[in-house]
């Protein structure tokens, strides 16, 4: 990842202004089951957001591989072959980065969570479209499907009515049918995209088997959300329930108002963010500052938009199926955002009725952001799930 000896986790100064207590709350009240949704525009600007394309909300078309070849993350990614824009049912513009032949046997699709970007798959991009890639001029084995979630990164924005995960379910179908119109599909999703997984199961049951031949959830939940404690004391928990109904009318009523309020408690927000991402104490902080670079493209009023629908879950009758395909599901052992809990329930879920072909992996000291804090450990799984579904599926005619 990054060059020359880990560093230990920054520990910021944290403001006592009222302004910052605010911010605060906003921040906590609003971090549902994404990362620490309330930090300021500034942190983007000083880890340099303009070099991580769509996760600092540059133009259709800028690649989160913008990164300098001395940027202690990159190069991180690998240049798309491609960029397009999808249209949802509704007119949103939702933009797509490809990697490899659009006549590959077989593609993954990724699905990034609340507040992110599909830069959060960096490390998977990178590591996936090489071990993928043949040699002697061979096709490539999968070809990678990424796009920004509406309201997210590049993508454009919806009415505030249609910050449902159905609708997110329908969003994921759209770039099925204009990306991927043939042949088979694996779909990964982290978090909130591993709830949009679940949501196209029940919006479009008919897709999985005949056409998605895989499924990895990581990090993720079929609900049972709204409570949520985040590892925080009993108290702090409680005063995060009553300020929240406050915070989420400032935010989608007064979004200026709120980008200040983030602003004035930058750090004590990021301090948050980086507790509720991270596990380990030894995590570069220039994969914080990423973090942080991606939420700082997400408006304020789009979180607070899509946090009923996360906190409101219900997908677990959507799991069923999941059960007609190899589906990997994955867990850091000390995710505080989403607790491994939740990933065991949806493996009882689907191994309820009898044995499915489920793979259930708990990654030691890590947290929420799995994919950036462990990406070796997910991408094994990732190949290992691939491998299961057969990499080497003929071409689609």
């Amino acid at each position: 990842m990054a060059a020359g000896p880990p560093a230990r986790r920054h520990q910021p100064h944290l403001p006592h202004t009222r302004a910052g207590v605010v911010g605060a709350l906003i921040g906590l009240a609003a971090a549902g089951t994404a990362v620490g949704v309330a930090v300021s525009r500034a942190a983007a600007r000083r880890v340099g957001a303009e070099r991580i394309g769509s996760a600092a909300g540059l133009p259709p078309g800028a690649s989160d591989a913008e990164l300098r070849e001395d940027d202690p993350l990159g190069p991180a990614s690998r240049r798309a072959d491609r960029t397009a824009l999808v249209q949802a049912d509704d007119g949103v513009l939702l933009h797509v980065e490809e990697v490899g032949p659009t006549d590959a046997p077989l593609t993954v699709v990724f699905v990034h969570g609340y507040s992110l970007s599909l830069a959060s798959w960096t490390f998977q991009r990178r590591t996936l479209a090489a071990e993928l890639a043949t040699a002697n001029g061979a096709r490539p084995r999968a070809r990678l499907v990424f796009y920004d979630q509406r309201g997210h990164g590049a993508s454009g924005r919806g009415a505030a009515e249609h910050a449902t995960m159905a609708q997110l379910g329908r969003d994921l179908a759209r770039v099925l049918d204009a990306r991927v119109p043939r042949g088979p599909v694996v779909l990964a999703g982290h978090s909130m995209g591993g709830m949009t997984v679940m949501a196209l199961a029940a919006v479009r049951p008919d897709l999985f088997r005949e056409r998605v031949v895989g499924a990895a959830l990581l990090s993720t939940s079929s609900g049972n959300l709204a409570d949520l404690s985040f590892g925080l004391p009993e108290l702090l928990t409680r005063v995060r329930a009553a300020v929240f109904p406050v915070a989420a009318y400032t935010m989608r009523r007064r979004p200026a108002l709120a980008e200040r309020t983030r602003r004035l408690a930058a750090d004590l927000i990021s301090h948050l963010t980086w507790g509720l991402s991270f596990a380990s104490d030894d995590v570069d902080p220039a994969l914080g500052r990423y973090v942080d670079a991606m939420i700082a493209g997400t408006p304020v009023d789009v979180i607070a938009e899509f946090y009923p629908a996360i906190a409101g879950l219900d997908e677990t009758a959507s799991l069923g199926p999941l059960r007609t395909v190899p589906t990997l599901v994955l867990t850091g052992d000390s995710d505080r955002l989403i607790p491994p809990g939740h990933s065991e329930a949806i493996v009882e879920h689907l191994t309820r009725e009898g044995p499915a072909d489920v793979e259930h992996v708990v990654v030691p000291r890590a947290g929420h952001m799995v994919p950036l804090e462990r990406p070796d450990e997910v991408t094994g799984a990732l190949t290992a799930l691939l491998r299961r579904v057969g990499a080497g599926t003929p071409a689609p005619g």
